[in-house]
């Protein structure tokens, strides 16, 4: 199998919360987290499929404009707590990479690719990935 992958990055804000939660037991959960901060993500996505005539599996300019219009644009400068799909869940990693694949898996499925996977650096030592097998 050959795989492609394209990299983007973004900033964004976001607390780690639970509304359900009052401040102090917020605070037990997430610490420093539950305070508004920032971050410069950087997203790795990665799809397979079959080799064309061109020779590509997907042009990297098609993979990059998708990934743009679909999140990028929606989740850069943002205060990601604000963003629909996470008013009801906490803006981790591990959310933003099942919501990233949400997101994309239908539009790859039409351009006959498949998503292999979803990474977030939240910091450089720090990341969540996603698998079309999850």
């Amino acid at each position: 199998m050959i795989t492609i992958t394209k990299e983007f990055t973004f900033d964004a804000a976001h607390r780690l919360y639970r509304p359900d939660l009052n401040e102090s037991q917020n605070q037990d959960l997430y610490g420093k987290c539950c305070t508004l901060h920032g971050h410069t993500y950087r997203l790795q996505v990665t799809v397979s499929g079959e080799i064309d005539a061109g020779g590509m599996i997907l042009h990297f300019s098609d993979l990059k404009q998708l990934v743009r219009d679909k999140i990028i644009s929606r989740y850069d400068h943002a205060l990601l707590n604000d963003l629909e799909e996470y008013r009801a869940c906490p803006t981790t990693a591990e959310n933003m990479v099942r919501s990233i694949f949400d997101t994309l898996q239908p539009d790859l499925d039409q351009l006959n690719v498949i998503l292999e996977s979803i990474t977030l650096y939240e910091t450089p030592t720090s990341w969540a990935t996603i698998t079309k097998d999850a």
